[in-house]
């Protein structure tokens, strides 16, 4: 997926050009539909946010601006707005954990995540099924880090907070993602070993 977007094609949609806008749309609509679908886990309110995440950088492209990120990360933390108004308006509750762990860097090491073992092992299903048991705040760090591949500076620009509030939620939801998966991952060990 090309996320880096050349800033000439930028500048052209800022303009009112309608082929950059498309193109860009084009370059980046599955990316972001991909962020609020997993945020939401509902199909039709991923594509309405979607939408509405275009349509708000159509009516104020100048709110974009180059030197606090890239135009993904923008259109990233626009959707994220949309996505946290859409569980406000359902009247979804949720905690502001905003403490830090002291050991949330053992996981940032090489050692794979739950998450990467998941997807190496092709547990779609069982993978969305986990992440909608994570709170928002849990959900949306470890998307943006782990399918989004953001770095932790660009995940606090996104989510307007800071670097170590980042972490700790990163590390939270990566511990509970791996309470929530190791039932499937020892069912799956077990039909390995049933098989050899």
């Amino acid at each position: 997926m090309k996320r880096e977007i050349k800033q000439h094609l930028i500048e052209k949609a800022v303009e009112g050009d309608v082929e950059a806008f498309s193109e860009i749309y084009f370059l980046l609509r599955d990316a972001i539909y991909g962020f609020t679908r997993r945020m939401t886990g509902e199909t039709a309110i991923a594509e309405d946010i979607t939408q509405e995440v275009f349509m708000f950088f159509i009516k104020y492209p100048h709110k974009f601006n180059l030197s606090r990120g890239t135009l993904f990360s923008f259109l990233c933390g626009v959707a994220r707005n949309k996505v946290f108004n859409h569980f406000k308006k359902r009247g979804t509750k949720f905690e502001v954990n905003n403490f830090e762990s002291e050991d949330f860097d053992e996981i940032n090491g090489n050692e794979k995540s739950p998450l990467t073992i998941l997807l190496d092992k092709e547990f779609s299903t069982q993978i969305e099924e986990c992440l909608a048991k994570l709170s928002p705040f849990q959900r949306e760090v470890l998307i943006l880090r782990e399918m989004e591949d953001f770095t932790y500076e660009e995940i606090a620009l996104i989510t307007e907070t800071e670097i170590g509030v980042v972490k700790s939620r990163l590390y939270r939801a990566r511990r509970t993602l791996a309470q929530e998966i190791a039932p499937y991952l020892l069912s799956d060990e077990k039909k390995y070993y049933e098989m050899h």
